[in-house]
This record gives structure tokens, C-alpha cells and sequence, in this order.
């Protein structure tokens, strides 16, 4: 009888201490997560692309400076300052930039979701706007080019085969600034879209 009843004390003792490893275990693990979640933390804040972005030129020149040197950059340029952090991607992308716009050299690459970023991204500030020789572009990215820009005043759509009479319903419509429209090798307008362009004024 004593011996049994030894053998459930014995049973009790390791279970509780089994059990209080266990705990012991639980709580140095979760310590141990949490440690490293901080670490992990800590490390991805010092890899804030903000932080590596606020460079001594950032502190000194205000960003109104900044974005008066990057109004005489070209596209190309304009488009390696927007990686180099985020404060320059708002200022080199900013309309005011993008007044005086050539795609020619870019034919290939441009489609018309570029046309149509572009529009929303330059809206009143675009002034000029080449894109002679730019095949992929029709009349879905002149559509929301018109609605966006309506102060253009010279539009090169030379070469663009897919543009059609909808295009210069559209600038006659939206672009009453427009002065110079080289609607040259387009096979697809029509006497209509020239009649509608006289409506331009």
C-alpha cells in the first residue's frame, strides 16, 4: 500500500515537472520569436527605401529646386531620376516636367497603356506630344489622351496606322488649343475626321 501510493506520488512529481519544463519551454521559444521578430523588424526599418533616400542633397536643396533642375532633364533622364528614391520618383514624375513630350526614339516600346499613364500623369501641363512612328497606338489611348490633355497644341501622330476618324472626333471635342496636327500616314482617317478638325478653334 505504501508503495503504491509512493509510485502515484512519484507519477505526480514527474508530470509536474514535465510540466513545468514544458511551460519553461513555451516561454523561452515564444521570448526567442519574439526576439527575432524584432530583430526582423529592426533590420527591415534600416532597409526603409526613405532612409537610404534622404541623402545630404535631399536635406540641403528644397524640393521646389529640385524639381526646377529636373524640368531641363529629357524623358530618359527624367525616367533614371524617378528610380533613384521615392521623394525624386513624385518630382521627376511630376507634370510640370512633362510639358514638351518626343516618343520617336521609344516607337517600339510604346503601347498604349504608356500613352494613357502618360496622359493622367502630364493632364494640363502637356504642351507637345511626338509620337510619330508609334504603330501600337490607337484610338483607346487617344481617346483618354483628348479627355486628359486638353491644353496640347502641337500633336505628331504621323505613322500611327491604328488611329482612325474617332481620334480627331475626340480632339475636336476636348483640344480646342491644338495648333499643329501631323496626321500624316494614317491611312485610316477619313474626310470626316478632317471635316470634324475644322471645328477646332
Amino acid at each position: 500500500m505504501l508503495e503504491k501510493h509512493r509510485s502515484i506520488n512519484n507519477r505526480d512529481y514527474l508530470a509536474k515537472k514535465e510540466l513545468m519544463f514544458s511551460n519553461h519551454n513555451s516561454l523561452t521559444q515564444s521570448n526567442h520569436t519574439r526576439s527575432s521578430s524584432r530583430s526582423r523588424f529592426e533590420l527591415q526599418v534600416n532597409r526603409n527605401p526613405d532612409d537610404d533616400s534622404i541623402g545630404l542633397i535631399n536635406r540641403k536643396l528644397p524640393g521646389e529646386l529640385v524639381l526646377r533642375v529636373f524640368s531641363f532633364l529629357d524623358v530618359v533622364s527624367l525616367c533614371r531620376c524617378a528610380q533613384v528614391s521615392k521623394l525624386w520618383n513624385v518630382l521627376a514624375l511630376d507634370g510640370s516636367n512633362w510639358q514638351r513630350v518626343d516618343l520617336f526614339e521609344f516607337q517600339r516600346d510604346i503601347s498604349e497603356t504608356v500613352i494613357q499613364n502618360l496622359s493622367r500623369r502630364c493632364g494640363g501641363f502637356l504642351k507637345r506630344l511626338g509620337l510619330k512612328g508609334c504603330k501600337s497606338v490607337g484610338d483607346g489611348a487617344l481617346r483618354t489622351f483628348s479627355g486628359e490633355c486638353r491644353n496640347i497644341e502641337e500633336l505628331i501622330l504621323e505613322g500611327c496606322k491604328k488611329i482612325s476618324d474617332s481620334t480627331c472626333f475626340n480632339l475636336s471635342n476636348y483640344c480646342r488649343n491644338l495648333r499643329v496636327l501631323d496626321l500624316s500616314s494614317c491611312p485610316q482617317i477619313t474626310d470626316n475626321g478632317c471635316i470634324a478638325l475644322r471645328l477646332v478653334q
